[in-house]
């Protein structure tokens, strides 16, 4: 014999509806209506939900930016969004969100396929080539593999020389670049692809051609060099390449599915010195259980004998019963769970949710927040994991409240985001001509009271996705 510590079916289920966020837990009551009898929902109110969700325009640029010297560091980044996930809403019929019917990315290319004079043969081709075309626009797969496709998949012989021509004609659908292979080959097919010869042109293709790996580098010096240009000049040819597109296909492959937007779960107000929060549960169906069914289960539970088939019957309700009694309980106990935890948060970050500055951000581990809601820390995890929190100053994951706290030699015990934010600071305000190295950058923290290190320092700017100081340097 032996003693086990062993989760009820009840706890199993509780822990994976903590770690959903609204719209897949109204999706996942939706499935559990579905697949039981037992459930009724009553249709929440109707509301104009995107009104208040958060649209996500980080793809967005600003036309107005003045231009320091080409940034290089934007063309291999793939990240153009603020916040890591977006939770998509998968109750589109509900909640009417118009979804575009435009043309995607991968049905334009080929539906310039179809109009070029091509052979079967060839169209079978060049079709495979597509599919193997990421949202970006690029060729995400080496050419010989796509033949060994061709040969397995459809019994079709492909010589390399037949990729090569093929890979040339998809290469000249718009939008210009697309289907390269690399960046400078997309850089090139643009460039190459303008009318335009003036001299400017004509220089910013040969460094995209032959001196890309200094312009990659940030060499300015060298390249003004190799081009006997003054750096005036040089300005004006970062200018042409910094106007290419280094992502051609970019977003083009989501037109279809209309806009996206951030859902909070949790909705918190000020009233003056004071704060209050909701659960966001809005379009949320009220489950009850059924009646006809229920009154079916008295009935024949009251009967004294029973014929196999109500036997059968009475079994099945019963048995669906407990299961949309647990659901309804589990669901509420979901909701205990997460105003409590909430409410800690709020307690423990009071003066930021009051202020929304980032100076009044306590350093919170999920140790704190377990000791003050009195849950434990594997439970929090996942009450914290995907939730998004909307407040007057703008709407974030609830994780990123939790931080390390360090230390300043005066003994004040800060979060990390104020290194990083000192740090980000420090790094606008170099001279970008000499940008600082990070044992500079060390040095101008620990200056500011932070006992750090440069390897710490180094984590923490590549973390912010800040470069090294070489390739921050600038023209003029």
């Amino acid at each position: 014999m032996k003693m086990q510590q062993k989760l009820t079916p009840q706890q199993l289920l509780l822990m994976r509806l903590l770690q959903l966020p609204v719209t897949q837990l109204e999706q996942k009551i939706k499935e559990e209506v579905e697949k039981n009898p037992l459930l009724d929902a009553e249709a929440p109110e109707e509301e104009n939900y995107p009104n208040d969700a958060t649209e996500d325009y980080s793809d967005t640029t600003d036309d107005n930016e003045d231009f320091h010297g080409i940034d290089m560091d934007d063309y291999y980044d793939d990240d153009y969004s603020y916040r890591e996930r977006l939770e998509r809403d998968y109750n589109r019929e509900e909640r009417r969100f118009e979804v575009s019917e435009s043309e995607s990315f991968t049905e334009s290319l080929i539906r310039q396929l179809e109009l070029r004079n091509l052979s079967d043969r060839e169209k079978r081709i060049g079709m495979e080539i597509i599919g193997s075309i990421d949202g970006s626009g690029y060729l995400g797969r080496d050419i010989q593999i796509i033949a060994n496709d061709l040969a397995f998949r459809h019994n079709i012989e492909v010589s390399e020389q037949e990729m090569l021509q093929m890979l040339q004609v998809i290469q000249s659908f718009d939008p210009a670049g697309v289907g390269a292979t690399s960046l400078q080959e997309c850089l090139s097919l643009q460039l190459h692809r303008l009318e335009s010869a003036d001299p400017l042109t004509e220089q910013a293709t040969l460094v995209v051609d032959k001196y890309f790996d200094q312009l990659s580098n940030k060499h300015y010096a060298a390249l003004m060099t190799l081009l006997k240009v003054d750096e005036k000049t040089l300005k004006e040819i970062l200018g042409v390449i910094r106007r290419l597109n280094p992502k051609p296909g970019w977003g083009r492959g989501e037109e279809h599915r209309g806009a996206h937007y951030v859902i909070p779960d949790f909705i918190v107000v000020r009233e003056g010195d004071r704060l209050s929060f909701t659960l966001n549960d809005r379009n949320r169906p009220k489950l009850r259980m059924n009646s006809e069914y229920t009154e079916m289960m008295q009935q024949l539970s009251a009967q004294q004998k029973l014929s196999s088939g109500d036997r059968e019957t009475l079994q099945f309700i019963k048995s669906k019963s407990d299961d949309a009694q647990g659901f309804i309980d589990t669901l509420q106990q979901r909701e205990q769970t997460l105003q409590r935890t909430m409410a800690a948060i709020m307690k423990y970050q009071y003066d930021y949710f009051l202020s929304g500055d980032t100076a009044d951000l306590r350093p919170m581990r999920l140790k704190d927040i377990a000791k003050e809601s009195g849950y434990d820390e594997s439970t929090l995890s996942r009450v914290v994991n995907e939730k998004y929190v909307q407040t007057d100053f703008g709407t974030f994951l609830l994780k990123e409240l939790f931080s390390k706290a360090v230390v300043t030699e005066e003994g004040e015990v800060l979060a990390i985001e104020h290194i990083k934010e000192a740090l980000q600071q420090i790094v606008d305000g170099e001279d970008k001509r000499k940008p600082l190295t990070d044992e500079a950058l060390t040095q101008q923290l620990q200056a500011q009271g932070f006992k750090l290190s440069r390897r710490t320092v180094t984590k923490y700017r590549e973390s912010m996705g800040i470069p090294v100081g070489r390739m921050r340097k600038e023209v003029g």
